[in-house]
């Protein structure tokens, strides 16, 4: 696999917990596995909600269609 060389800033507290936590030579491995997972999970959040938006697609028009009628009849009042 090849690798490329980034530089990062991370908090103080943050960057200390690690060294602590996480030993020399293990840091790259664990910080990129970190990255990859929450990379995916995003990717995946972000299909899941468009996969919803689609399969609610007619819900969220009728309910629009409700309001037009909500929001003509308040102003037909003033």
């Amino acid at each position: 696999m090849q690798t490329q060389r980034i530089n990062i800033t991370l908090p103080n507290d943050l960057a200390r917990d690690l060294r602590t936590v996480i030993p020399n030579r293990q840091r790259s491995k664990f910080i990129a596995g970190a990255v990859k997972e929450k990379l995916s999970k995003k990717k995946n959040f972000k299909k899941e909600w468009i996969k919803s938006l689609k399969a609610n697609r007619k819900f969220y028009e009728k309910v629009s269609k409700e309001w037009d009628s909500t929001v003509a009849d308040g102003l037909s009042k003033w």
